[in-house]
């Protein structure tokens, strides 16, 4: 487990709801305190603080997302947080404000999201990237959701680059199982031959009616709920998605978000925690490096029981 450093633990930034109110952020480090709990109840997990070059950090983003939109973050202004309507995706209102501090602490989330990615290169089978704020719906050039910068593109671009190196061509497979659309990651996909992206979700996105989206690309692979599924059928449509992944792919970088569970106050499934289990045995079982990163999952007080689940499943199924 690779963990984010904690001087910026406290920058929990307002966000606007789905009626355009100003809502007090959940985004903060109370949750990852509980994920990494529920993770360090097994024996086999260890944690590391992520550390990378600077340099390497700044290239990656500079791949990743348009050059004026990381200027634009990057004179956030220090104190107050404001919403910048120009960084919302085209098409959205904008609900996540922007400030030094929530832009630093998205930097860092990146940076150990790419620590996370050589964890795997470096020969681990599984690694998790315990960072936030969330990454996924960060776009080339938009922000939204809590998301400043995008973690999942970044861990799968460290883990391409390598693979190029050796001349592997086979790409590496983001698969998002947070309850939300991943309209930032599809936005990187889009742009890039080296990963896909494969989605089970529901909700598009707070500012939306929930609407089937399409895929951006060839290399985007969607499951869109209409109603809340039942258990069974979720895990069915997942290993569907694994196979595909095992079949296609070199590596794994799983978007993980705990907010398909009942109790999550951005949520509006029905999932137990249990349920991580299953996905965690479901990835242990497609034999491919599997790097985690960390998304959604807010409902504080059940967070170590997702993360338990989880973890458990994955090292006890691999």
């Amino acid at each position: 487990m690779l963990m984010q450093r904690d001087e910026l633990a406290g920058c929990v930034p307002w966000i606007l709801d789905q009626d355009g109110n100003r809502t007090e952020g959940l985004d903060d480090d109370r949750r990852l305190s509980e994920v990494q709990e529920g993770l360090q109840r097994h024996p086999r997990v260890r944690a590391r603080i992520g550390a990378v070059d600077p340099q390497q950090v700044r290239q990656t983003l500079g791949v990743l997302h348009e050059a004026d939109y990381l200027e634009a973050l990057e004179q956030a202004p220090a104190e107050e947080a404001v919403l910048i309507g120009k960084l919302a995706e085209p098409g959205l209102l904008p609900d996540t404000p922007v400030c030094a501090q929530a832009f630093a602490a998205a930097r860092e989330g990146v940076a150990t999201s790419i620590a996370a990615a050589m964890s795997i290169l470096e020969g681990a089978r599984f690694s998790y990237a315990l960072c936030r704020p969330p990454g996924h719906h960060a776009g080339p050039a938009w922000l939204g959701g809590y998301c400043y910068l995008n973690n999942a593109a970044a861990a799968a671009h460290t883990l391409a680059t390598a693979a190029g190196e050796h001349g592997t061509s086979s790409p590496i497979a983001i698969l998002d199982v947070d309850l939300h659309y991943p309209n930032g990651t599809a936005g990187i996909v889009a742009r890039s031959r080296e990963m896909t992206l494969h989605s089970l979700h529901g909700s598009t996105g707070a500012n939306l009616p929930w609407e089937r989206v399409a895929p951006r690309s060839e290399r985007e692979h969607l499951v869109s709920f209409r109603n809340v599924p039942g258990s069974a059928e979720y895990l069915a449509h997942l290993e569907r998605a694994v196979a595909e992944i095992r079949r296609e792919a070199s590596a794994v970088v799983l978007s993980l978000g705990y907010d398909t569970i009942a109790a999550d106050p951005h949520g509006g499934w029905s999932f137990d925690p249990a349920i991580f289990a299953d996905v965690g045995r479901l990835l242990a079982g497609c034999e491919l490096p599997v790097c985690v990163v960390q998304e959604g999952g807010y409902a504080l007080g059940a967070l170590a029981q997702c993360s338990h689940a989880f973890v458990s499943g994955l090292l006890n199924g691999g």
